[in-house]
């Protein structure tokens, strides 16, 4: 059984970081590198995320909750804010995703077996 922390790690960060560079390199004119940088992983990764083959097992581009936390986060980068505030904003779009139950039905997808009406470990 994988833990919720997992289940982040392997595909929701992944996700959201492939959001953040797309933007910054198709909208804001970054370079795959400065991309890199700014989100913390290689310039492959970039090339990878902005070609759709790692980071998109997730589709998220119309969620509400991510849409609003993306856009926040690439503006953040782009005003060079501190890195803290960066994280912050990472870390609290994760926790609206718990409460919205959407890495429930992720952890579901992933591990069918979980019973998401009877597990609340996120909650707790």
């Amino acid at each position: 059984m994988q833990l919720p922390s997992e289940i982040e790690a392997r595909y929701v960060l992944p996700a959201l970081r492939a959001l953040v560079a797309k933007k910054l390199v198709l909208e804001k004119g970054y370079t795959q590198e400065k991309a890199a940088r700014a989100v913390g992983v290689t310039q492959a990764a970039i090339s990878n995320y902005i070609r759709g083959v790692r980071g998109f097992r997730i589709y998220w581009e119309n969620n509400p909750i991510v849409l609003k936390y993306v856009d926040k986060i690439v503006e953040l980068i782009v005003g060079k804010s501190d890195p803290k505030e960066i994280t912050r904003e990472f870390n609290q779009m994760l926790t609206e995703l718990r409460k919205a139950g959407v890495l429930c039905r992720l952890h579901k997808n992933v591990e069918p077996f979980v019973d998401i009406d009877e597990c609340n470990v996120c909650f707790e």
